[in-house]
């Protein structure tokens, strides 16, 4: 074993036994090529690791960039937080509350020439937004709500007596025109746009446009109810 209770390097020799009287008296010979001195073990500085010593100066230099790095993420952070609260994903759950849309309605009636639609929705659904628009596209006024369902399928809903190719292009975004389809036997204008799809029907002295990306049937759902609940006259 090593002075360190490490294996030593070098094989130890065979044990030396104790001094006899004859020993102690005559000198063992010396072989003049024999090393005066062997060691039982490596230097005990070939056994350490050797560790890297900075400078003063590459400390510093290191500690700022690493501060400089904490720093940077903590911008970052702080700048991603305000900007994911204020653009939520577009999700049902992230709706408005529920808002009174027959009370929102009778207030814009007094400013309208048709009556504003306030569906009476089945249970489960909500409108979570309402509002009349006024100085939009060629001056016309109009009656706007969301519709979100029990099935977190949402609905915009458009409705005007002054609709016009400008104003429907308008709040269709552009949307090509891809055919009619029928509800209940009432014809209804489609347009489409990427997921969008949407229904422009004549109802009374009035327009609606419904526009939703979750399908035909969620657009058919609510035309169904404006059919009958929409004055034809």
């Amino acid at each position: 074993m090593g002075e360190n209770g490490g294996v030593s390097e070098h094989p130890e020799g065979p044990a030396v036994p104790a001094a006899s009287p004859a020993s102690a008296t005559t000198p063992a010979p010396v072989d003049a090529d024999a090393p005066t001195h062997v060691s039982a073990s490596a230097p005990e500085d070939a056994q350490q690791p050797v560790k890297p010593v900075l400078t003063p100066s590459q400390a510093k230099r290191a500690n700022q960039t690493l501060k400089g790095m904490i720093i940077s993420v903590l911008l970052t952070v702080a700048v991603a937080i305000p900007v994911i609260l204020i653009n939520p994903p577009d999700k049902a759950e992230n709706f408005r509350a529920p808002v009174d849309v027959a009370d929102v309605a009778s207030q814009a009636a007094a400013d309208a020439d048709f009556t504003p639609w306030a569906p009476n929705l089945p249970e489960g659904d909500y409108v979570n937004f309402a509002r009349w628009i006024t100085g939009n596209v060629d001056g016309i006024k109009f009656w706007e709500f969301g519709v979100v369902t029990k099935d977190d399928e949402f609905v915009w809903v458009r409705q005007t007596a002054g609709a016009n190719p400008s104003w429907l292009a308008a709040v269709t975004e552009n949307a090509a025109l891809a055919g009619t389809h029928a509800v209940d036997g009432t014809d209804w204008e489609l347009r489409t746009k990427g997921k969008s799809e949407i229904l422009i029907g004549t109802l009374g002295k009035s327009t609606i446009v419904l526009t939703s990306d979750s399908g035909l049937g969620t657009l058919e759902s609510l035309a169904r109810l404006a059919q009958q609940e929409i004055p034809a006259k």
